[in-house]
């Protein structure tokens, strides 16, 4: 009986061990919270809001999903529709107050819009290649955030009918986030 005690303890320090290497106190995975995806079916290119309104949208209209999640899988009968809204809630760690703030997307587009907290914070054209926006003025530090990520299969300045033009825009991998989304904290010198 003793023997066995003590290798489980020996297993438990092993398990903690592995583990205690790959976690990062300055990242944030957002992957590991909860996602909605919503087909905006009334969108106009050229409005940057949820057709539903902010407040719907944080309530968690739309579907849950697991990021890294491309609209075509979850709304294969929809593959007309040109906007679709990401959504997550997050709270920022403790020991995080005041530090610079970034948000690091893996792969999200071809035509993306991040919003955080309903402010405009930047916005990408591709769905290749990694981007990063500093959102240190806009979000909370002590509370929910709310980031909504506007997807789109054509820029709002170009004629119905024709997708965003440039590399990787032709939708190869499709609508939608096809890689990790990051919350990173830089400690100032």
């Amino acid at each position: 009986m003793r023997y066995l005690r003590f290798s489980f303890v020996i297993l438990l320090l092993a398990l903690a061990t592995s583990c205690s290497h790959k976690f990062d106190s300055n990242v944030l995975d957002l992957a590991f919270y909860q996602w909605n995806l919503w087909p905006d079916m009334e969108a106009a290119l050229d409005e940057h809001a949820p057709s539903c309104g902010w407040e719907e949208l944080h309530r968690g209209t739309g579907k849950l999903v697991r990021i890294p999640a491309l609209a075509k899988d979850h709304f294969p009968g929809e593959s007309g529709l040109e906007v679709y809204w990401y959504h997550c809630r997050f709270t920022l760690p403790e020991g995080w107050e005041e530090r610079e703030v970034t948000l690091h997307f893996e792969g999200v587009g071809p035509v993306t819009e991040v919003f955080l907290n309903q402010d405009p914070v930047g916005s990408h054209l591709g769905e290749e290649g990694e981007f990063e926006i500093d959102v240190s003025d806009v979000i909370y530090y002590t509370r929910d955030n709310h980031l909504a990520i506007r997807v789109s299969i054509r820029d709002g300045s170009e004629s119905k009918g024709s997708e965003a033009s440039g590399a990787g825009l032709s939708g190869s991998k499709g609508v939608g986030i096809s890689g990790n989304v990051l919350a990173v904290s830089k400690i100032a010198p």
